[in-house]
């Protein structure tokens, strides 16, 4: 019944506004070309829409040059993106007539026998105002036309009221959306604008390292430049512009032309990184001869924000949202790839199966997810169905998890229950020991993060040690604090153990918890804590276990000394992050107390307990002087 319900509700809310959706992937739309590609849209799969058979975009490209007075714009092709290919489609421009299409100038029919459609009219037409019709019949099962997040003034749907029918634009319907349909041709006009179409740093993100601009320009004019220069501007927190590069371009930029700059470019100069980790924001300009023309400022700036960090997380969490008969399959398949590192951990979001949850659901909606199975690496690498090409894609995934690094330096995860009660108390320390980060609201990376605590059960699917959700313990919790530099966050939780003895907590079940960006985006850090059996407590630190070693203060913030115990005798040594040694007792025994200054700069460092036939014992120290 639920299930009925559930498909009924988009078809009646269909037919009351005319059209509906199915939120999407989020993935993003790459199209290169080096013809000019004129959109509305953001690049991202976000809404699929079905209801209408008929959809436009009405191009203003006045929109683009608010400082030009009917600028003109030569169209040559449509660009169109489905979620799902199939059938054919029809495309028409036609004249604006007091904000509704108008004569028809050009029709076109196409197979949608791929995602991305290139449409290309047999004659170019210049206009300053322009519809693209759209004649693709859409339902709610395979056939969507798809839309990214936007003010959604832009594009339309055809509405029918009565027996009159009419475009509606989708911001009027209460949508926040923009079709994922664009023009290709290129502005006419005789002023010089130049487009920086992309920019990155091409190198490893590393406190000292050495990175190179890569970048794209488009001469977006039928003026040569000859002049051109990059101005890049690095700024970091407490540090506004700290360094500036200027790049000349040394080849003449031919009118509408595209021109790709990277590490294979001798003329670009190389950018030293900052010495510490740290938040990086990048700004690049682009100049000419011609600075008293240029057309649009905004053209020829991208700022960009970057994350020189060193920590690395204890694990990397791979999610499985899928059916309970899917399991098998798809946890086989990851076995290969599990690890002390590498987590799986799966979610059944489908309530007619046996092992669903509520959890699941919710955990499936908050990444906006519309089917499954999904895989998901870290939060931000996605696999989409279960296909002949998963298992490569599932590799390609696990190889980039360990090269994410973090702020978060350390976490500590302390489980107690209370005596004859069935409630559980968790409670999470998370530090910074090494990063320094922007601490407005607006730019903070753990203001902009939520933090995930979950219980999950042990599952057995051959020789893959995966957990499923059992219930959440925190979702998406916010830290409210901007953990700069240096400090540490507190969070306190309760729940209650179902009956569940700690032995049995200890045998089958495992708290997971993560820090992740918003809207579905990376994790920045993931642990667990496992249950003690036997106990009313249990307290665990996942990067260095046991947890018989203790250090204190960690981390050592502008203290004179520090303090390591350990309650028998064994080797004791202290290594850096490149493994050289700078300490070494051979007759530890009980308990230590070393100043600051044996540490001779800021940093993460690693001490180890080495005792006769027993493993050796590794705990990281952050020095913060």
């Amino acid at each position: 019944m639920i299930k009925r319900i559930l498909l009924i509700l988009p078809l009646l809310f269909s037919i009351l506004c005319g059209v509906s959706y199915i939120a999407a992937d989020g993935s993003f739309i790459d199209a290169p070309s080096r013809q000019y590609h004129y959109h509305y849209h953001n690049s991202t799969n976000d809404f699929n829409f079905f209801g209408s058979n008929r959809w436009g975009v009405r191009f203003n490209f006045a929109n683009a040059y608010p400082g030009l007075e009917d600028p003109l714009f030569r169209i040559e092709g449509a660009r169109l993106w489905f979620p799902i290919a199939g059938d054919s489609v029809t495309v028409e421009l036609a004249l604006d007539n007091a904000g509704q299409p108008g004569l028809p100038i050009s029709t076109k029919r196409a197979a949608v026998n791929q995602q991305q459609v290139d449409i290309a009219f047999d004659e170019a037409v210049e206009a300053d105002i322009i519809w693209l019709l759209v004649n693709y019949r859409t339902n709610m099962n395979n056939r969507f036309v798809a839309a990214s997040r936007g003010g959604g003034s832009n594009s339309y749907f055809l509405n029918q009221v009565g027996d009159v029918q009419h475009l509606s634009s989708f911001a009027l319907a209460g949508f926040q959306s923009e079709l994922l349909f664009g023009l290709l041709g290129d502005f006419v006009f005789d002023e010089v604008d130049l487009r920086l179409q992309s920019f990155d740093l091409s190198g490893e993100l590393l406190p000292s390292a050495q990175v190179q601009p890569a970048f794209e320009i488009y001469n977006h004019s039928n003026i040569p430049i000859s002049e051109a220069e990059l101005k890049i501007m690095l700024s970091r927190p407490g540090f506004a512009h700290y360094d500036t590069l200027l790049v000349q371009i040394p080849h003449t930029l031919e009118p509408y032309e595209l021109y790709r700059f990277g590490a294979d470019s001798d003329f670009i100069p190389y950018i030293n990184l900052p010495d510490e980790p740290c938040q990086l924001r990048v700004e690049a300009t682009l100049t000419s001869e011609y600075p008293e023309i240029e057309v649009h400022f905004a053209n020829n700036s991208k700022q960009k924000n970057y994350e020189i960090f060193i920590d690395e997380s204890p694990l990397a969490l791979v999610e499985n949202f899928l059916r309970q008969d899917q399991s098998a399959l798809i946890n086989s398949m990851q076995i290969p790839y599990s690890s002390d590192l590498i987590h799986v951990i799966n979610y059944y979001p489908i309530l007619s199966d046996s092992l669903a949850n509520l959890g699941s659901m919710r955990r499936f909606n908050w990444y906006a997810f519309n089917s499954i199975p999904r895989t998901v690496g870290n939060g931000n690498r996605r696999i989409i169905g279960f296909t002949n090409q998963y298992e490569e894609l599932l590799q390609d995934m696990v190889q980039d998890l360990p090269g994410d690094r973090s702020f978060i330096s350390s976490a500590h995860c302390a489980i107690f229950g209370e005596e004859d009660t069935e409630n559980i108390h968790v409670d999470l320390d998370i530090s910074n020991a090494s990063t320094t980060l922007y601490t407005a609201a607006a730019q903070s990376l753990m203001m902009r993060s939520r933090l995930f605590v979950g219980l999950f059960e042990k599952q057995g699917f051959g020789d893959l040690e995966s957990y499923g959700l059992s219930r959440w313990i925190a979702f998406a919790d916010t830290v409210n604090q901007t953990l700069n530099m240096g400090a540490t966050a507190r969070k306190s939780y309760s729940f209650s153990s179902g009956g569940l003895s700690f032995d049995e907590l200890a045998e089958n079940y495992r708290v997971f918890y993560w820090v992740q960006a918003l809207d579905g985006g990376r994790i920045y850090y993931a642990d667990y804590c496992d249950f003690e059996p036997e106990s009313t407590s249990s307290i665990s630190d996942n990067v260095v276990p046991p947890a018989r070693l203790q250090i204190y203060p960690n981390p050592l913030v502008m203290s004179d000394k520090l303090t390591i115990r350990y309650p028998e005798p064994a080797r004791l040594s202290i290594y850096n992050l490149r493994g050289q040694k700078i300490y070494r007792d051979e007759n530890f025994n009980g308990e230590k107390s070393l100043k600051s200054s044996l540490f001779p700069v800021s940093g993460i460092y690693f001490i180890r307990i080495e005792v006769t036939d027993a493993p050796v014992i590794s705990k990281k120290i952050s020095i913060i002087k």
